[in-house]
């Protein structure tokens, strides 16, 4: 599959018995200010409530053509995504979790600029807003990095820092990208990590800085509901099953992951390299600093 020219979108809408929030969901999509060709791809995996009957109903006021992937069976999430990418034939997939939503009208507009000027970019996802369900509560990470708009993050960087995307419906990706997925991908239990991880073997994905989409959280979650150790724990194994589909030039990114999951010292952000020249430069002015005072008072005492 050759990228297309024009900036089309293909919004994957990945739902299963989300009757509760899909509504949320949908206007979320509607709402979008882009100037794009957009189309919504809904993936409902057979949903026994009435989540597809809601999603009905916005048709006719959708300024967007809405395109249902129908199946006779419940094919479970991977599987889901699976049938989702091959039916993607815009330049651009994004993708919205029938329980989260874009809070911001320039969620696609934000995403697709970035990678029309970014033309070696393979995906950017944004930074995410939670929103914990139990106590209707709402947070964001604290960007680090005043004078940057985005970091870029390269393939060593999305293995041996762990997850950076943490939650699909913040992704954007160049659909040419998740054609060519090796079939032994989709046998795997994958998430946001591993599919950032295929993406960044071709070319850097990006975080952005702001926050257009929220992730809602359930502490009843499959992954929410999971003690430290057993996400550090499922962590490992994801990478471990993923290893044979990457280079052998991976392995030491992988070691690395996993020293820093042992010393519990993984980082929140990639740390971009001017900053990491800063710091360079900083820690060397620090111990010239810290020896000149020394060396003065030596030669002060000297003199009497």
């Amino acid at each position: 599959m050759k990228e297309s020219k024009n900036k089309s979108v293909d919004v994957i809408l990945c739902c299963y018995n989300q009757q509760d929030y899909i509504a949320q969901a949908v206007e979320s999509i509607l709402k979008q200010r882009v100037d794009a060709p957009v189309r919504i791809l809904v993936a409902d995996d057979c949903s026994t409530d009435h989540t597809i009957d809601i999603i009905k109903k916005y048709e006719p006021l959708s300024p967007f053509k809405f395109v249902y992937l129908n199946d006779a069976k419940n094919l479970g999430l991977h599987a889901n995504y699976r049938r989702a990418f091959a039916a993607v034939e815009a330049k651009y997939t994004a993708i919205l979790e029938g329980d989260d939503w874009w809070q911001k009208e320039n969620h696609l507009s934000q995403h697709i600029q970035f990678l029309e000027k970014h033309k070696r970019h393979s995906m950017s996802f944004n930074l995410i807003t939670n929103y914990f369900q139990n106590n209707g509560k709402s947070t964001v990470m604290r960007w680090p990095y005043d004078d940057l708009d985005h970091i870029t993050i390269n393939l060593r960087a999305q293995i041996s820092w762990g997850n950076q995307i943490g939650n699909l419906s913040s992704c954007v990706f160049r659909s040419v990208f998740l054609h060519e997925l090796p079939d032994d991908f989709f046998k795997l239990k994958y998430a946001d990590w591993e599919l950032g991880i295929m993406m960044a073997l071709k070319g850097p994905i990006a975080l952005l800085r702001e926050s257009t989409s929220t992730y809602r959280i359930n502490d009843q979650g499959q992954w929410t509901s999971l003690t430290s150790k057993n996400k550090q724990l499922s962590q490992q194994r994801s990478l471990q099953e993923l290893e044979p589909l990457l280079p052998s030039y991976c392995h030491p990114y992988i070691k690395n992951y996993n020293k820093q999951l042992d010393s519990h010292s993984q980082p929140p952000f990639p740390i971009p390299f001017k900053y990491r020249i800063k710091n360079i430069v900083k820690g060397h002015l620090g111990y010239v600093q810290k020896i000149l005072p020394h060396n003065n008072s030596s030669k002060k005492n000297n003199r009497h």
